[in-house]
């Protein structure tokens, strides 16, 4: 995976982190294969929170692929802020969130405003699992300000009129629970 330089004028919100240093981990291309398997041939993708794009090398070929993020870490990225109010500048089948609800400052409003823009959602979540303070205070450290259960976040997206029609679970370790959804609307 390419690394692209950084650039002056960054939000101060991106830490280092979303500037590549995850991109050669496992796990971060086995989230992506398995929201790869919750998208359909021939879909219009937004991947929002998109970072380095690396979504894109594993949904199928027929696929269109926008990437939106606050940075422009990748050169095609459209510069998008989902802690702002924001409408996507086209027509998509379905936007993918992976690993960016947990550092919003308000995630569902973000998400309210994403399923006013499409009506399917992929989505993943690191979810707290019999979490101790100690764990609470390292996610804390990376940036999350949201610390929901699988139950929690269940019942948030439910209260938002999504269903919840896949889940696979990318890993499990003391303390989280990191899960990708596929998510409908009910309306």
């Amino acid at each position: 995976m390419v690394r692209w330089p950084r650039r002056r004028g960054r939000d101060p919100r991106l830490v280092d982190r979303w500037f590549g240093a995850q991109t050669e981990e496992d796990w971060l291309h086995e989230r992506c294969r398995l929201a790869a398997t919750c998208i359909d041939e021939g879909a219009n993708v937004a991947d929002l929170g998109c970072g380095l794009q690396v979504l894109r090398e594993h949904l199928p070929a027929s696929c269109t692929y926008t990437g939106y993020d606050l940075g422009d870490m990748h050169p095609d990225n459209v510069l998008l802020d989902l802690d702002e109010a924001f409408t996507l500048p086209e027509e998509h089948d379905l936007a993918v969130v992976l690993g960016v609800l947990e550092f919003l400052s308000d995630p569902r409003a973000a998400l309210s405003r994403v399923v006013e823009n499409v009506n399917t959602v992929v989505l993943s979540f690191v979810c707290v699992h019999e979490a101790s303070q100690a764990d609470l205070k390292r996610r804390e450290a990376v940036g999350a300000k949201h610390h929901w259960t699988e139950k929690e976040l269940l019942q948030i997206l439910g209260v938002m009129g999504l269903n919840a029609e896949a889940r696979h679970l990318v890993w499990e370790r003391p303390g989280e629970r990191h899960l990708v959804l596929r998510l409908t609307s009910a309306d």
